[in-house]
């Protein structure tokens, strides 16, 4: 991406971007048209590879400029020191609802490289970047968590387990559910409304007896 493109008049960027992310997120990589960016994007072709050397550059910097909006619109902000778990789970989740209404098309590409796996052979740096993210957020997501909340007749350590485990298959099947989706689209509040019933469940199976309020915050 040459200095041209940043001299660009910011709208005028974001119209691009916009282009290039719906485009790679609705299509992958390999079924991605550039002719269909410029014709959304209101700008010739050869304009597109005066700024982007390539098709794979273009979806290089795609992926790169979605991973820094994530990181600046929702890891950087996220707050782990809720110590109940399933509350910590709620803010964490809100959060990304409001960097995802701002611009869904970041989330909407990285879910889909997730999902089909489009950047492991082309961009082996990026994945890890991705799954390096990923883990560093995983790990501060468990740590420090009130245990005492916990129903007593099952070890602490095995109710985590189960709580994770109960999210990973959730998430599996929610990732399956979406595999060839246009998640440009999609009505995510739904899902979003789903993952708050689902997690209430939780709350009743593996917390104490007594009223620990709804999981969606009021």
């Amino acid at each position: 991406m040459n200095e041209a493109f940043h001299k660009l008049d910011p709208e005028k960027q974001r119209r691009i971007w916009d282009a290039v992310l719906r485009e790679f997120a609705q299509h992958g990589y390999a079924n991605a048209s550039t002719n269909r960016i410029v014709q959304e994007a209101g700008i010739g072709k050869g304009m597109l590879f005066y700024y982007f050397n390539s098709k794979e550059e273009l979806f290089r910097r795609a992926l790169e400029y979605s991973l820094d909006y994530l990181q600046r619109e929702y890891v950087s902000k996220l707050d782990y020191t809720e110590p109940d778990f399933i509350t910590r789970f709620v803010q964490i989740t809100e959060l990304k609802m409001r960097a995802h209404l701002q611009n869904p098309l970041p989330f909407a590409l990285l879910a889909n490289v997730q999902i089909n796996q489009d950047a492991r052979q082309l961009f082996p740096d990026l994945q890890q970047r991705m799954a390096e993210l990923a883990s560093s957020e995983l790990s501060k997501l468990w740590a420090n968590v009130d245990t005492s909340l916990f129903r007593e007749d099952i070890p602490p350590r095995q109710v985590m387990n189960l709580i994770r485990w109960s999210m990973e298959g959730y998430q599996n099947e929610v990732m399956n559910q979406l595999k060839d989706k246009d998640l440009t689209g999609l009505d995510w509040q739904a899902y979003v409304e789903e993952f708050y019933a689902f997690l209430d469940v939780l709350r009743k199976v593996f917390y104490k007896e007594g009223d620990h309020g709804s999981t969606k915050s009021q």
